[in-house]
């Protein structure tokens, strides 16, 4: 009997519609706007307003400038998983075996395969570790394998940022509940020890107490030691904390965490290794994730960086057939709509990863507003795209922004923030009931470079001073936006 398909096209047969997404001149930022942006250098920010029924810009500047999109790189990587992959794909994640079960014992091997769920939880290894036992399973006389062979794998999606950051974790087709981990510590004062413990705590990471002080407002120094995933906490910490961290090997994480819950239900497997399922192995549990749709809703409303890498690694191996590294995937995903919207210029157009979980990416606002125009003449089973994206005044990131009564719900767009880098891109309905498609970026590339090149950028006087210029630059995006919407 061989296995069942891994991984699930879309059902409903989706084929992207064709759209021809070209710009007119536009009218160049007004007299209000351009007092708004005074203080700030010209180049510092770009914008592009687009009218999606009438097909016109309405306004612009720096329309052909790139910028640090961050996280509203999203949005291409959601498009492309949507058009490529079909609207109702769905990841798939099954245990497997080879071998014979007797008397409770698998006489064989067993496998862990993931195709690059990005929404897998614990919850779901433990309905996978129930089939087990309704399977008769008690233990385990061969191996336990864990593949994630399907995607390429990485201890990170940013090797520039420090290696303690929780959003920044691994990445691989066999993914659990975001790669990250709770770190807790409580300081006993009657032994005068500190007791540091992480949750999950596996037979793969370790927590400890640094022997030296660690830099300001760094909790927790990570070291490879030997396989062991190992945190030391600064020895400064006087107050009890908890803080989440990144795990570093996702698969071999999520193979430990089903061994421990399969242990809770008194099965007993090998220690993990890295395998490759066999096409002969017969299946135990398969699991399905949501579909891509909704899966893009999540990325997009609440800004996961894994979901995104994940989305992008498959949509590349579906157009080219290859297993490719998040660099070369983010190369497919610009040919995709480079090829798609030859009437837009590329040039300066750069992405190196999907989540936009960098300072290198570059997009320009007409390209950001081309393929979000693009989106939106696309059906993705009943929904627009546009509905997958956070509502002002009401969702997450938008949920303290653009909230007043004139401007709540009229916009649908994602953010974007990063050091000395702001966006927001999507779409917005005027007073008038016009429909639009905008981005809008705020850079300061100067201060970005400084800041990276500063051993102390994560000091509270480093984070003042982001924090100031994200607050102004951000009411001025706002501003700018709101006169979008009440004067047109």
């Amino acid at each position: 009997m061989a296995a069942a398909p891994i991984l699930i096209a879309a059902g409903c047969g989706f084929r992207p519609v064709d759209v021809d997404v070209s710009f007119g001149p536009g009218k160049p930022a007004d007299g209000a706007e351009m007092d708004l942006i005074k203080n700030m250098p010209p180049d510092n920010i770009g914008f592009i307003l687009y009218d999606l029924e009438r097909k016109s810009v309405v306004k612009i500047h720096n329309r052909s400038r790139a910028f640090i999109p961050a996280s509203t790189t999203k949005v291409f990587t959601t498009v492309a998983a949507m058009n490529v992959l079909g609207p109702d794909y769905r990841f798939g994640t099954r245990i497997s075996y080879r071998g014979s079960i007797s008397g409770g014992t698998l006489k064989g091997d067993l496998y862990l395969k993931g195709t690059g769920d990005p929404l897998l939880t614990v919850a779901d290894l433990m309905d996978m570790s129930d089939a087990m036992k309704k399977k008769g399973i008690a233990s385990v006389s061969g191996r336990f394998y864990y593949d994630e062979s399907d995607l390429a794998s990485t201890v990170s999606i940013d090797g520039d940022m420090e290696p303690d950051v929780s959003f920044n974790p691994g990445v691989s087709a066999l993914s659990l509940d975001y790669n990250s981990i709770s770190a807790e510590w409580k300081r006993d004062r009657e032994r005068g020890a500190m007791d540091i413990f992480l949750t999950p705590s596996l037979p793969i990471n370790h927590a400890g107490l640094s022997a030296e002080k660690l830099r300001e407002n760094i909790t927790f120094a990570y070291q490879n030691r030997s396989g062991t995933e190992s945190w030391f906490l600064s020895p400064d910490k006087d107050t009890d904390g908890i803080e989440r961290l990144p795990v570093k090997k996702p698969a071999l994480y999520t193979a430990y965490m089903f061994s421990t819950i399969c242990g809770m239900r008194g099965i007993r497997l090998p220690r993990p290794e890295p395998g490759t399922e066999p096409g002969c192995a017969r299946t135990i549990a398969y699991h399905e994730s949501s579909e891509l749709t909704d899966i893009a809703d999540l990325t997009l409303t609440f800004s996961i960086n894994l979901a995104a890498e994940l989305m992008m690694l498959t949509t590349a191996k579906k157009i080219t057939g290859e297993k490719m590294n998040l660099a070369d995937s983010a190369k497919t995903i610009s040919a995709y709509f480079s090829d798609r919207l030859e009437s837009v210029s590329w040039r300066y157009f750069r992405i190196i990863n999907g989540s936009g979980l960098t300072a290198k990416n570059r997009i320009t606002p007409e390209q950001m507003v081309a393929v979000l125009a693009y989106a939106d003449a696309q059906n993705y089973s009943g929904r627009k795209y546009r509905s997958c994206l956070p509502a002002s005044g009401w969702e997450w990131s938008l949920m303290n922004r653009l909230n007043d009564p004139e401007t709540a719900f009229h916009v649908w767009a994602k953010t974007g923030s990063i050091n000395y880098a702001l966006a927001l891109a999507g779409y917005l309905y005027t007073k008038s009931s016009r429909s639009m498609a905008f981005a809008i970026f705020v850079n300061d590339i100067a201060k970005r470079e400084r800041y990276d090149a500063d051993p102390d950028r994560r000091s509270s006087a480093s984070a003042r001073r982001v924090n100031t210029w994200l607050k102004n630059s951000k009411t001025v995006m706002d501003h700018i936006v709101t006169g979008w919407i009440t004067e047109l």
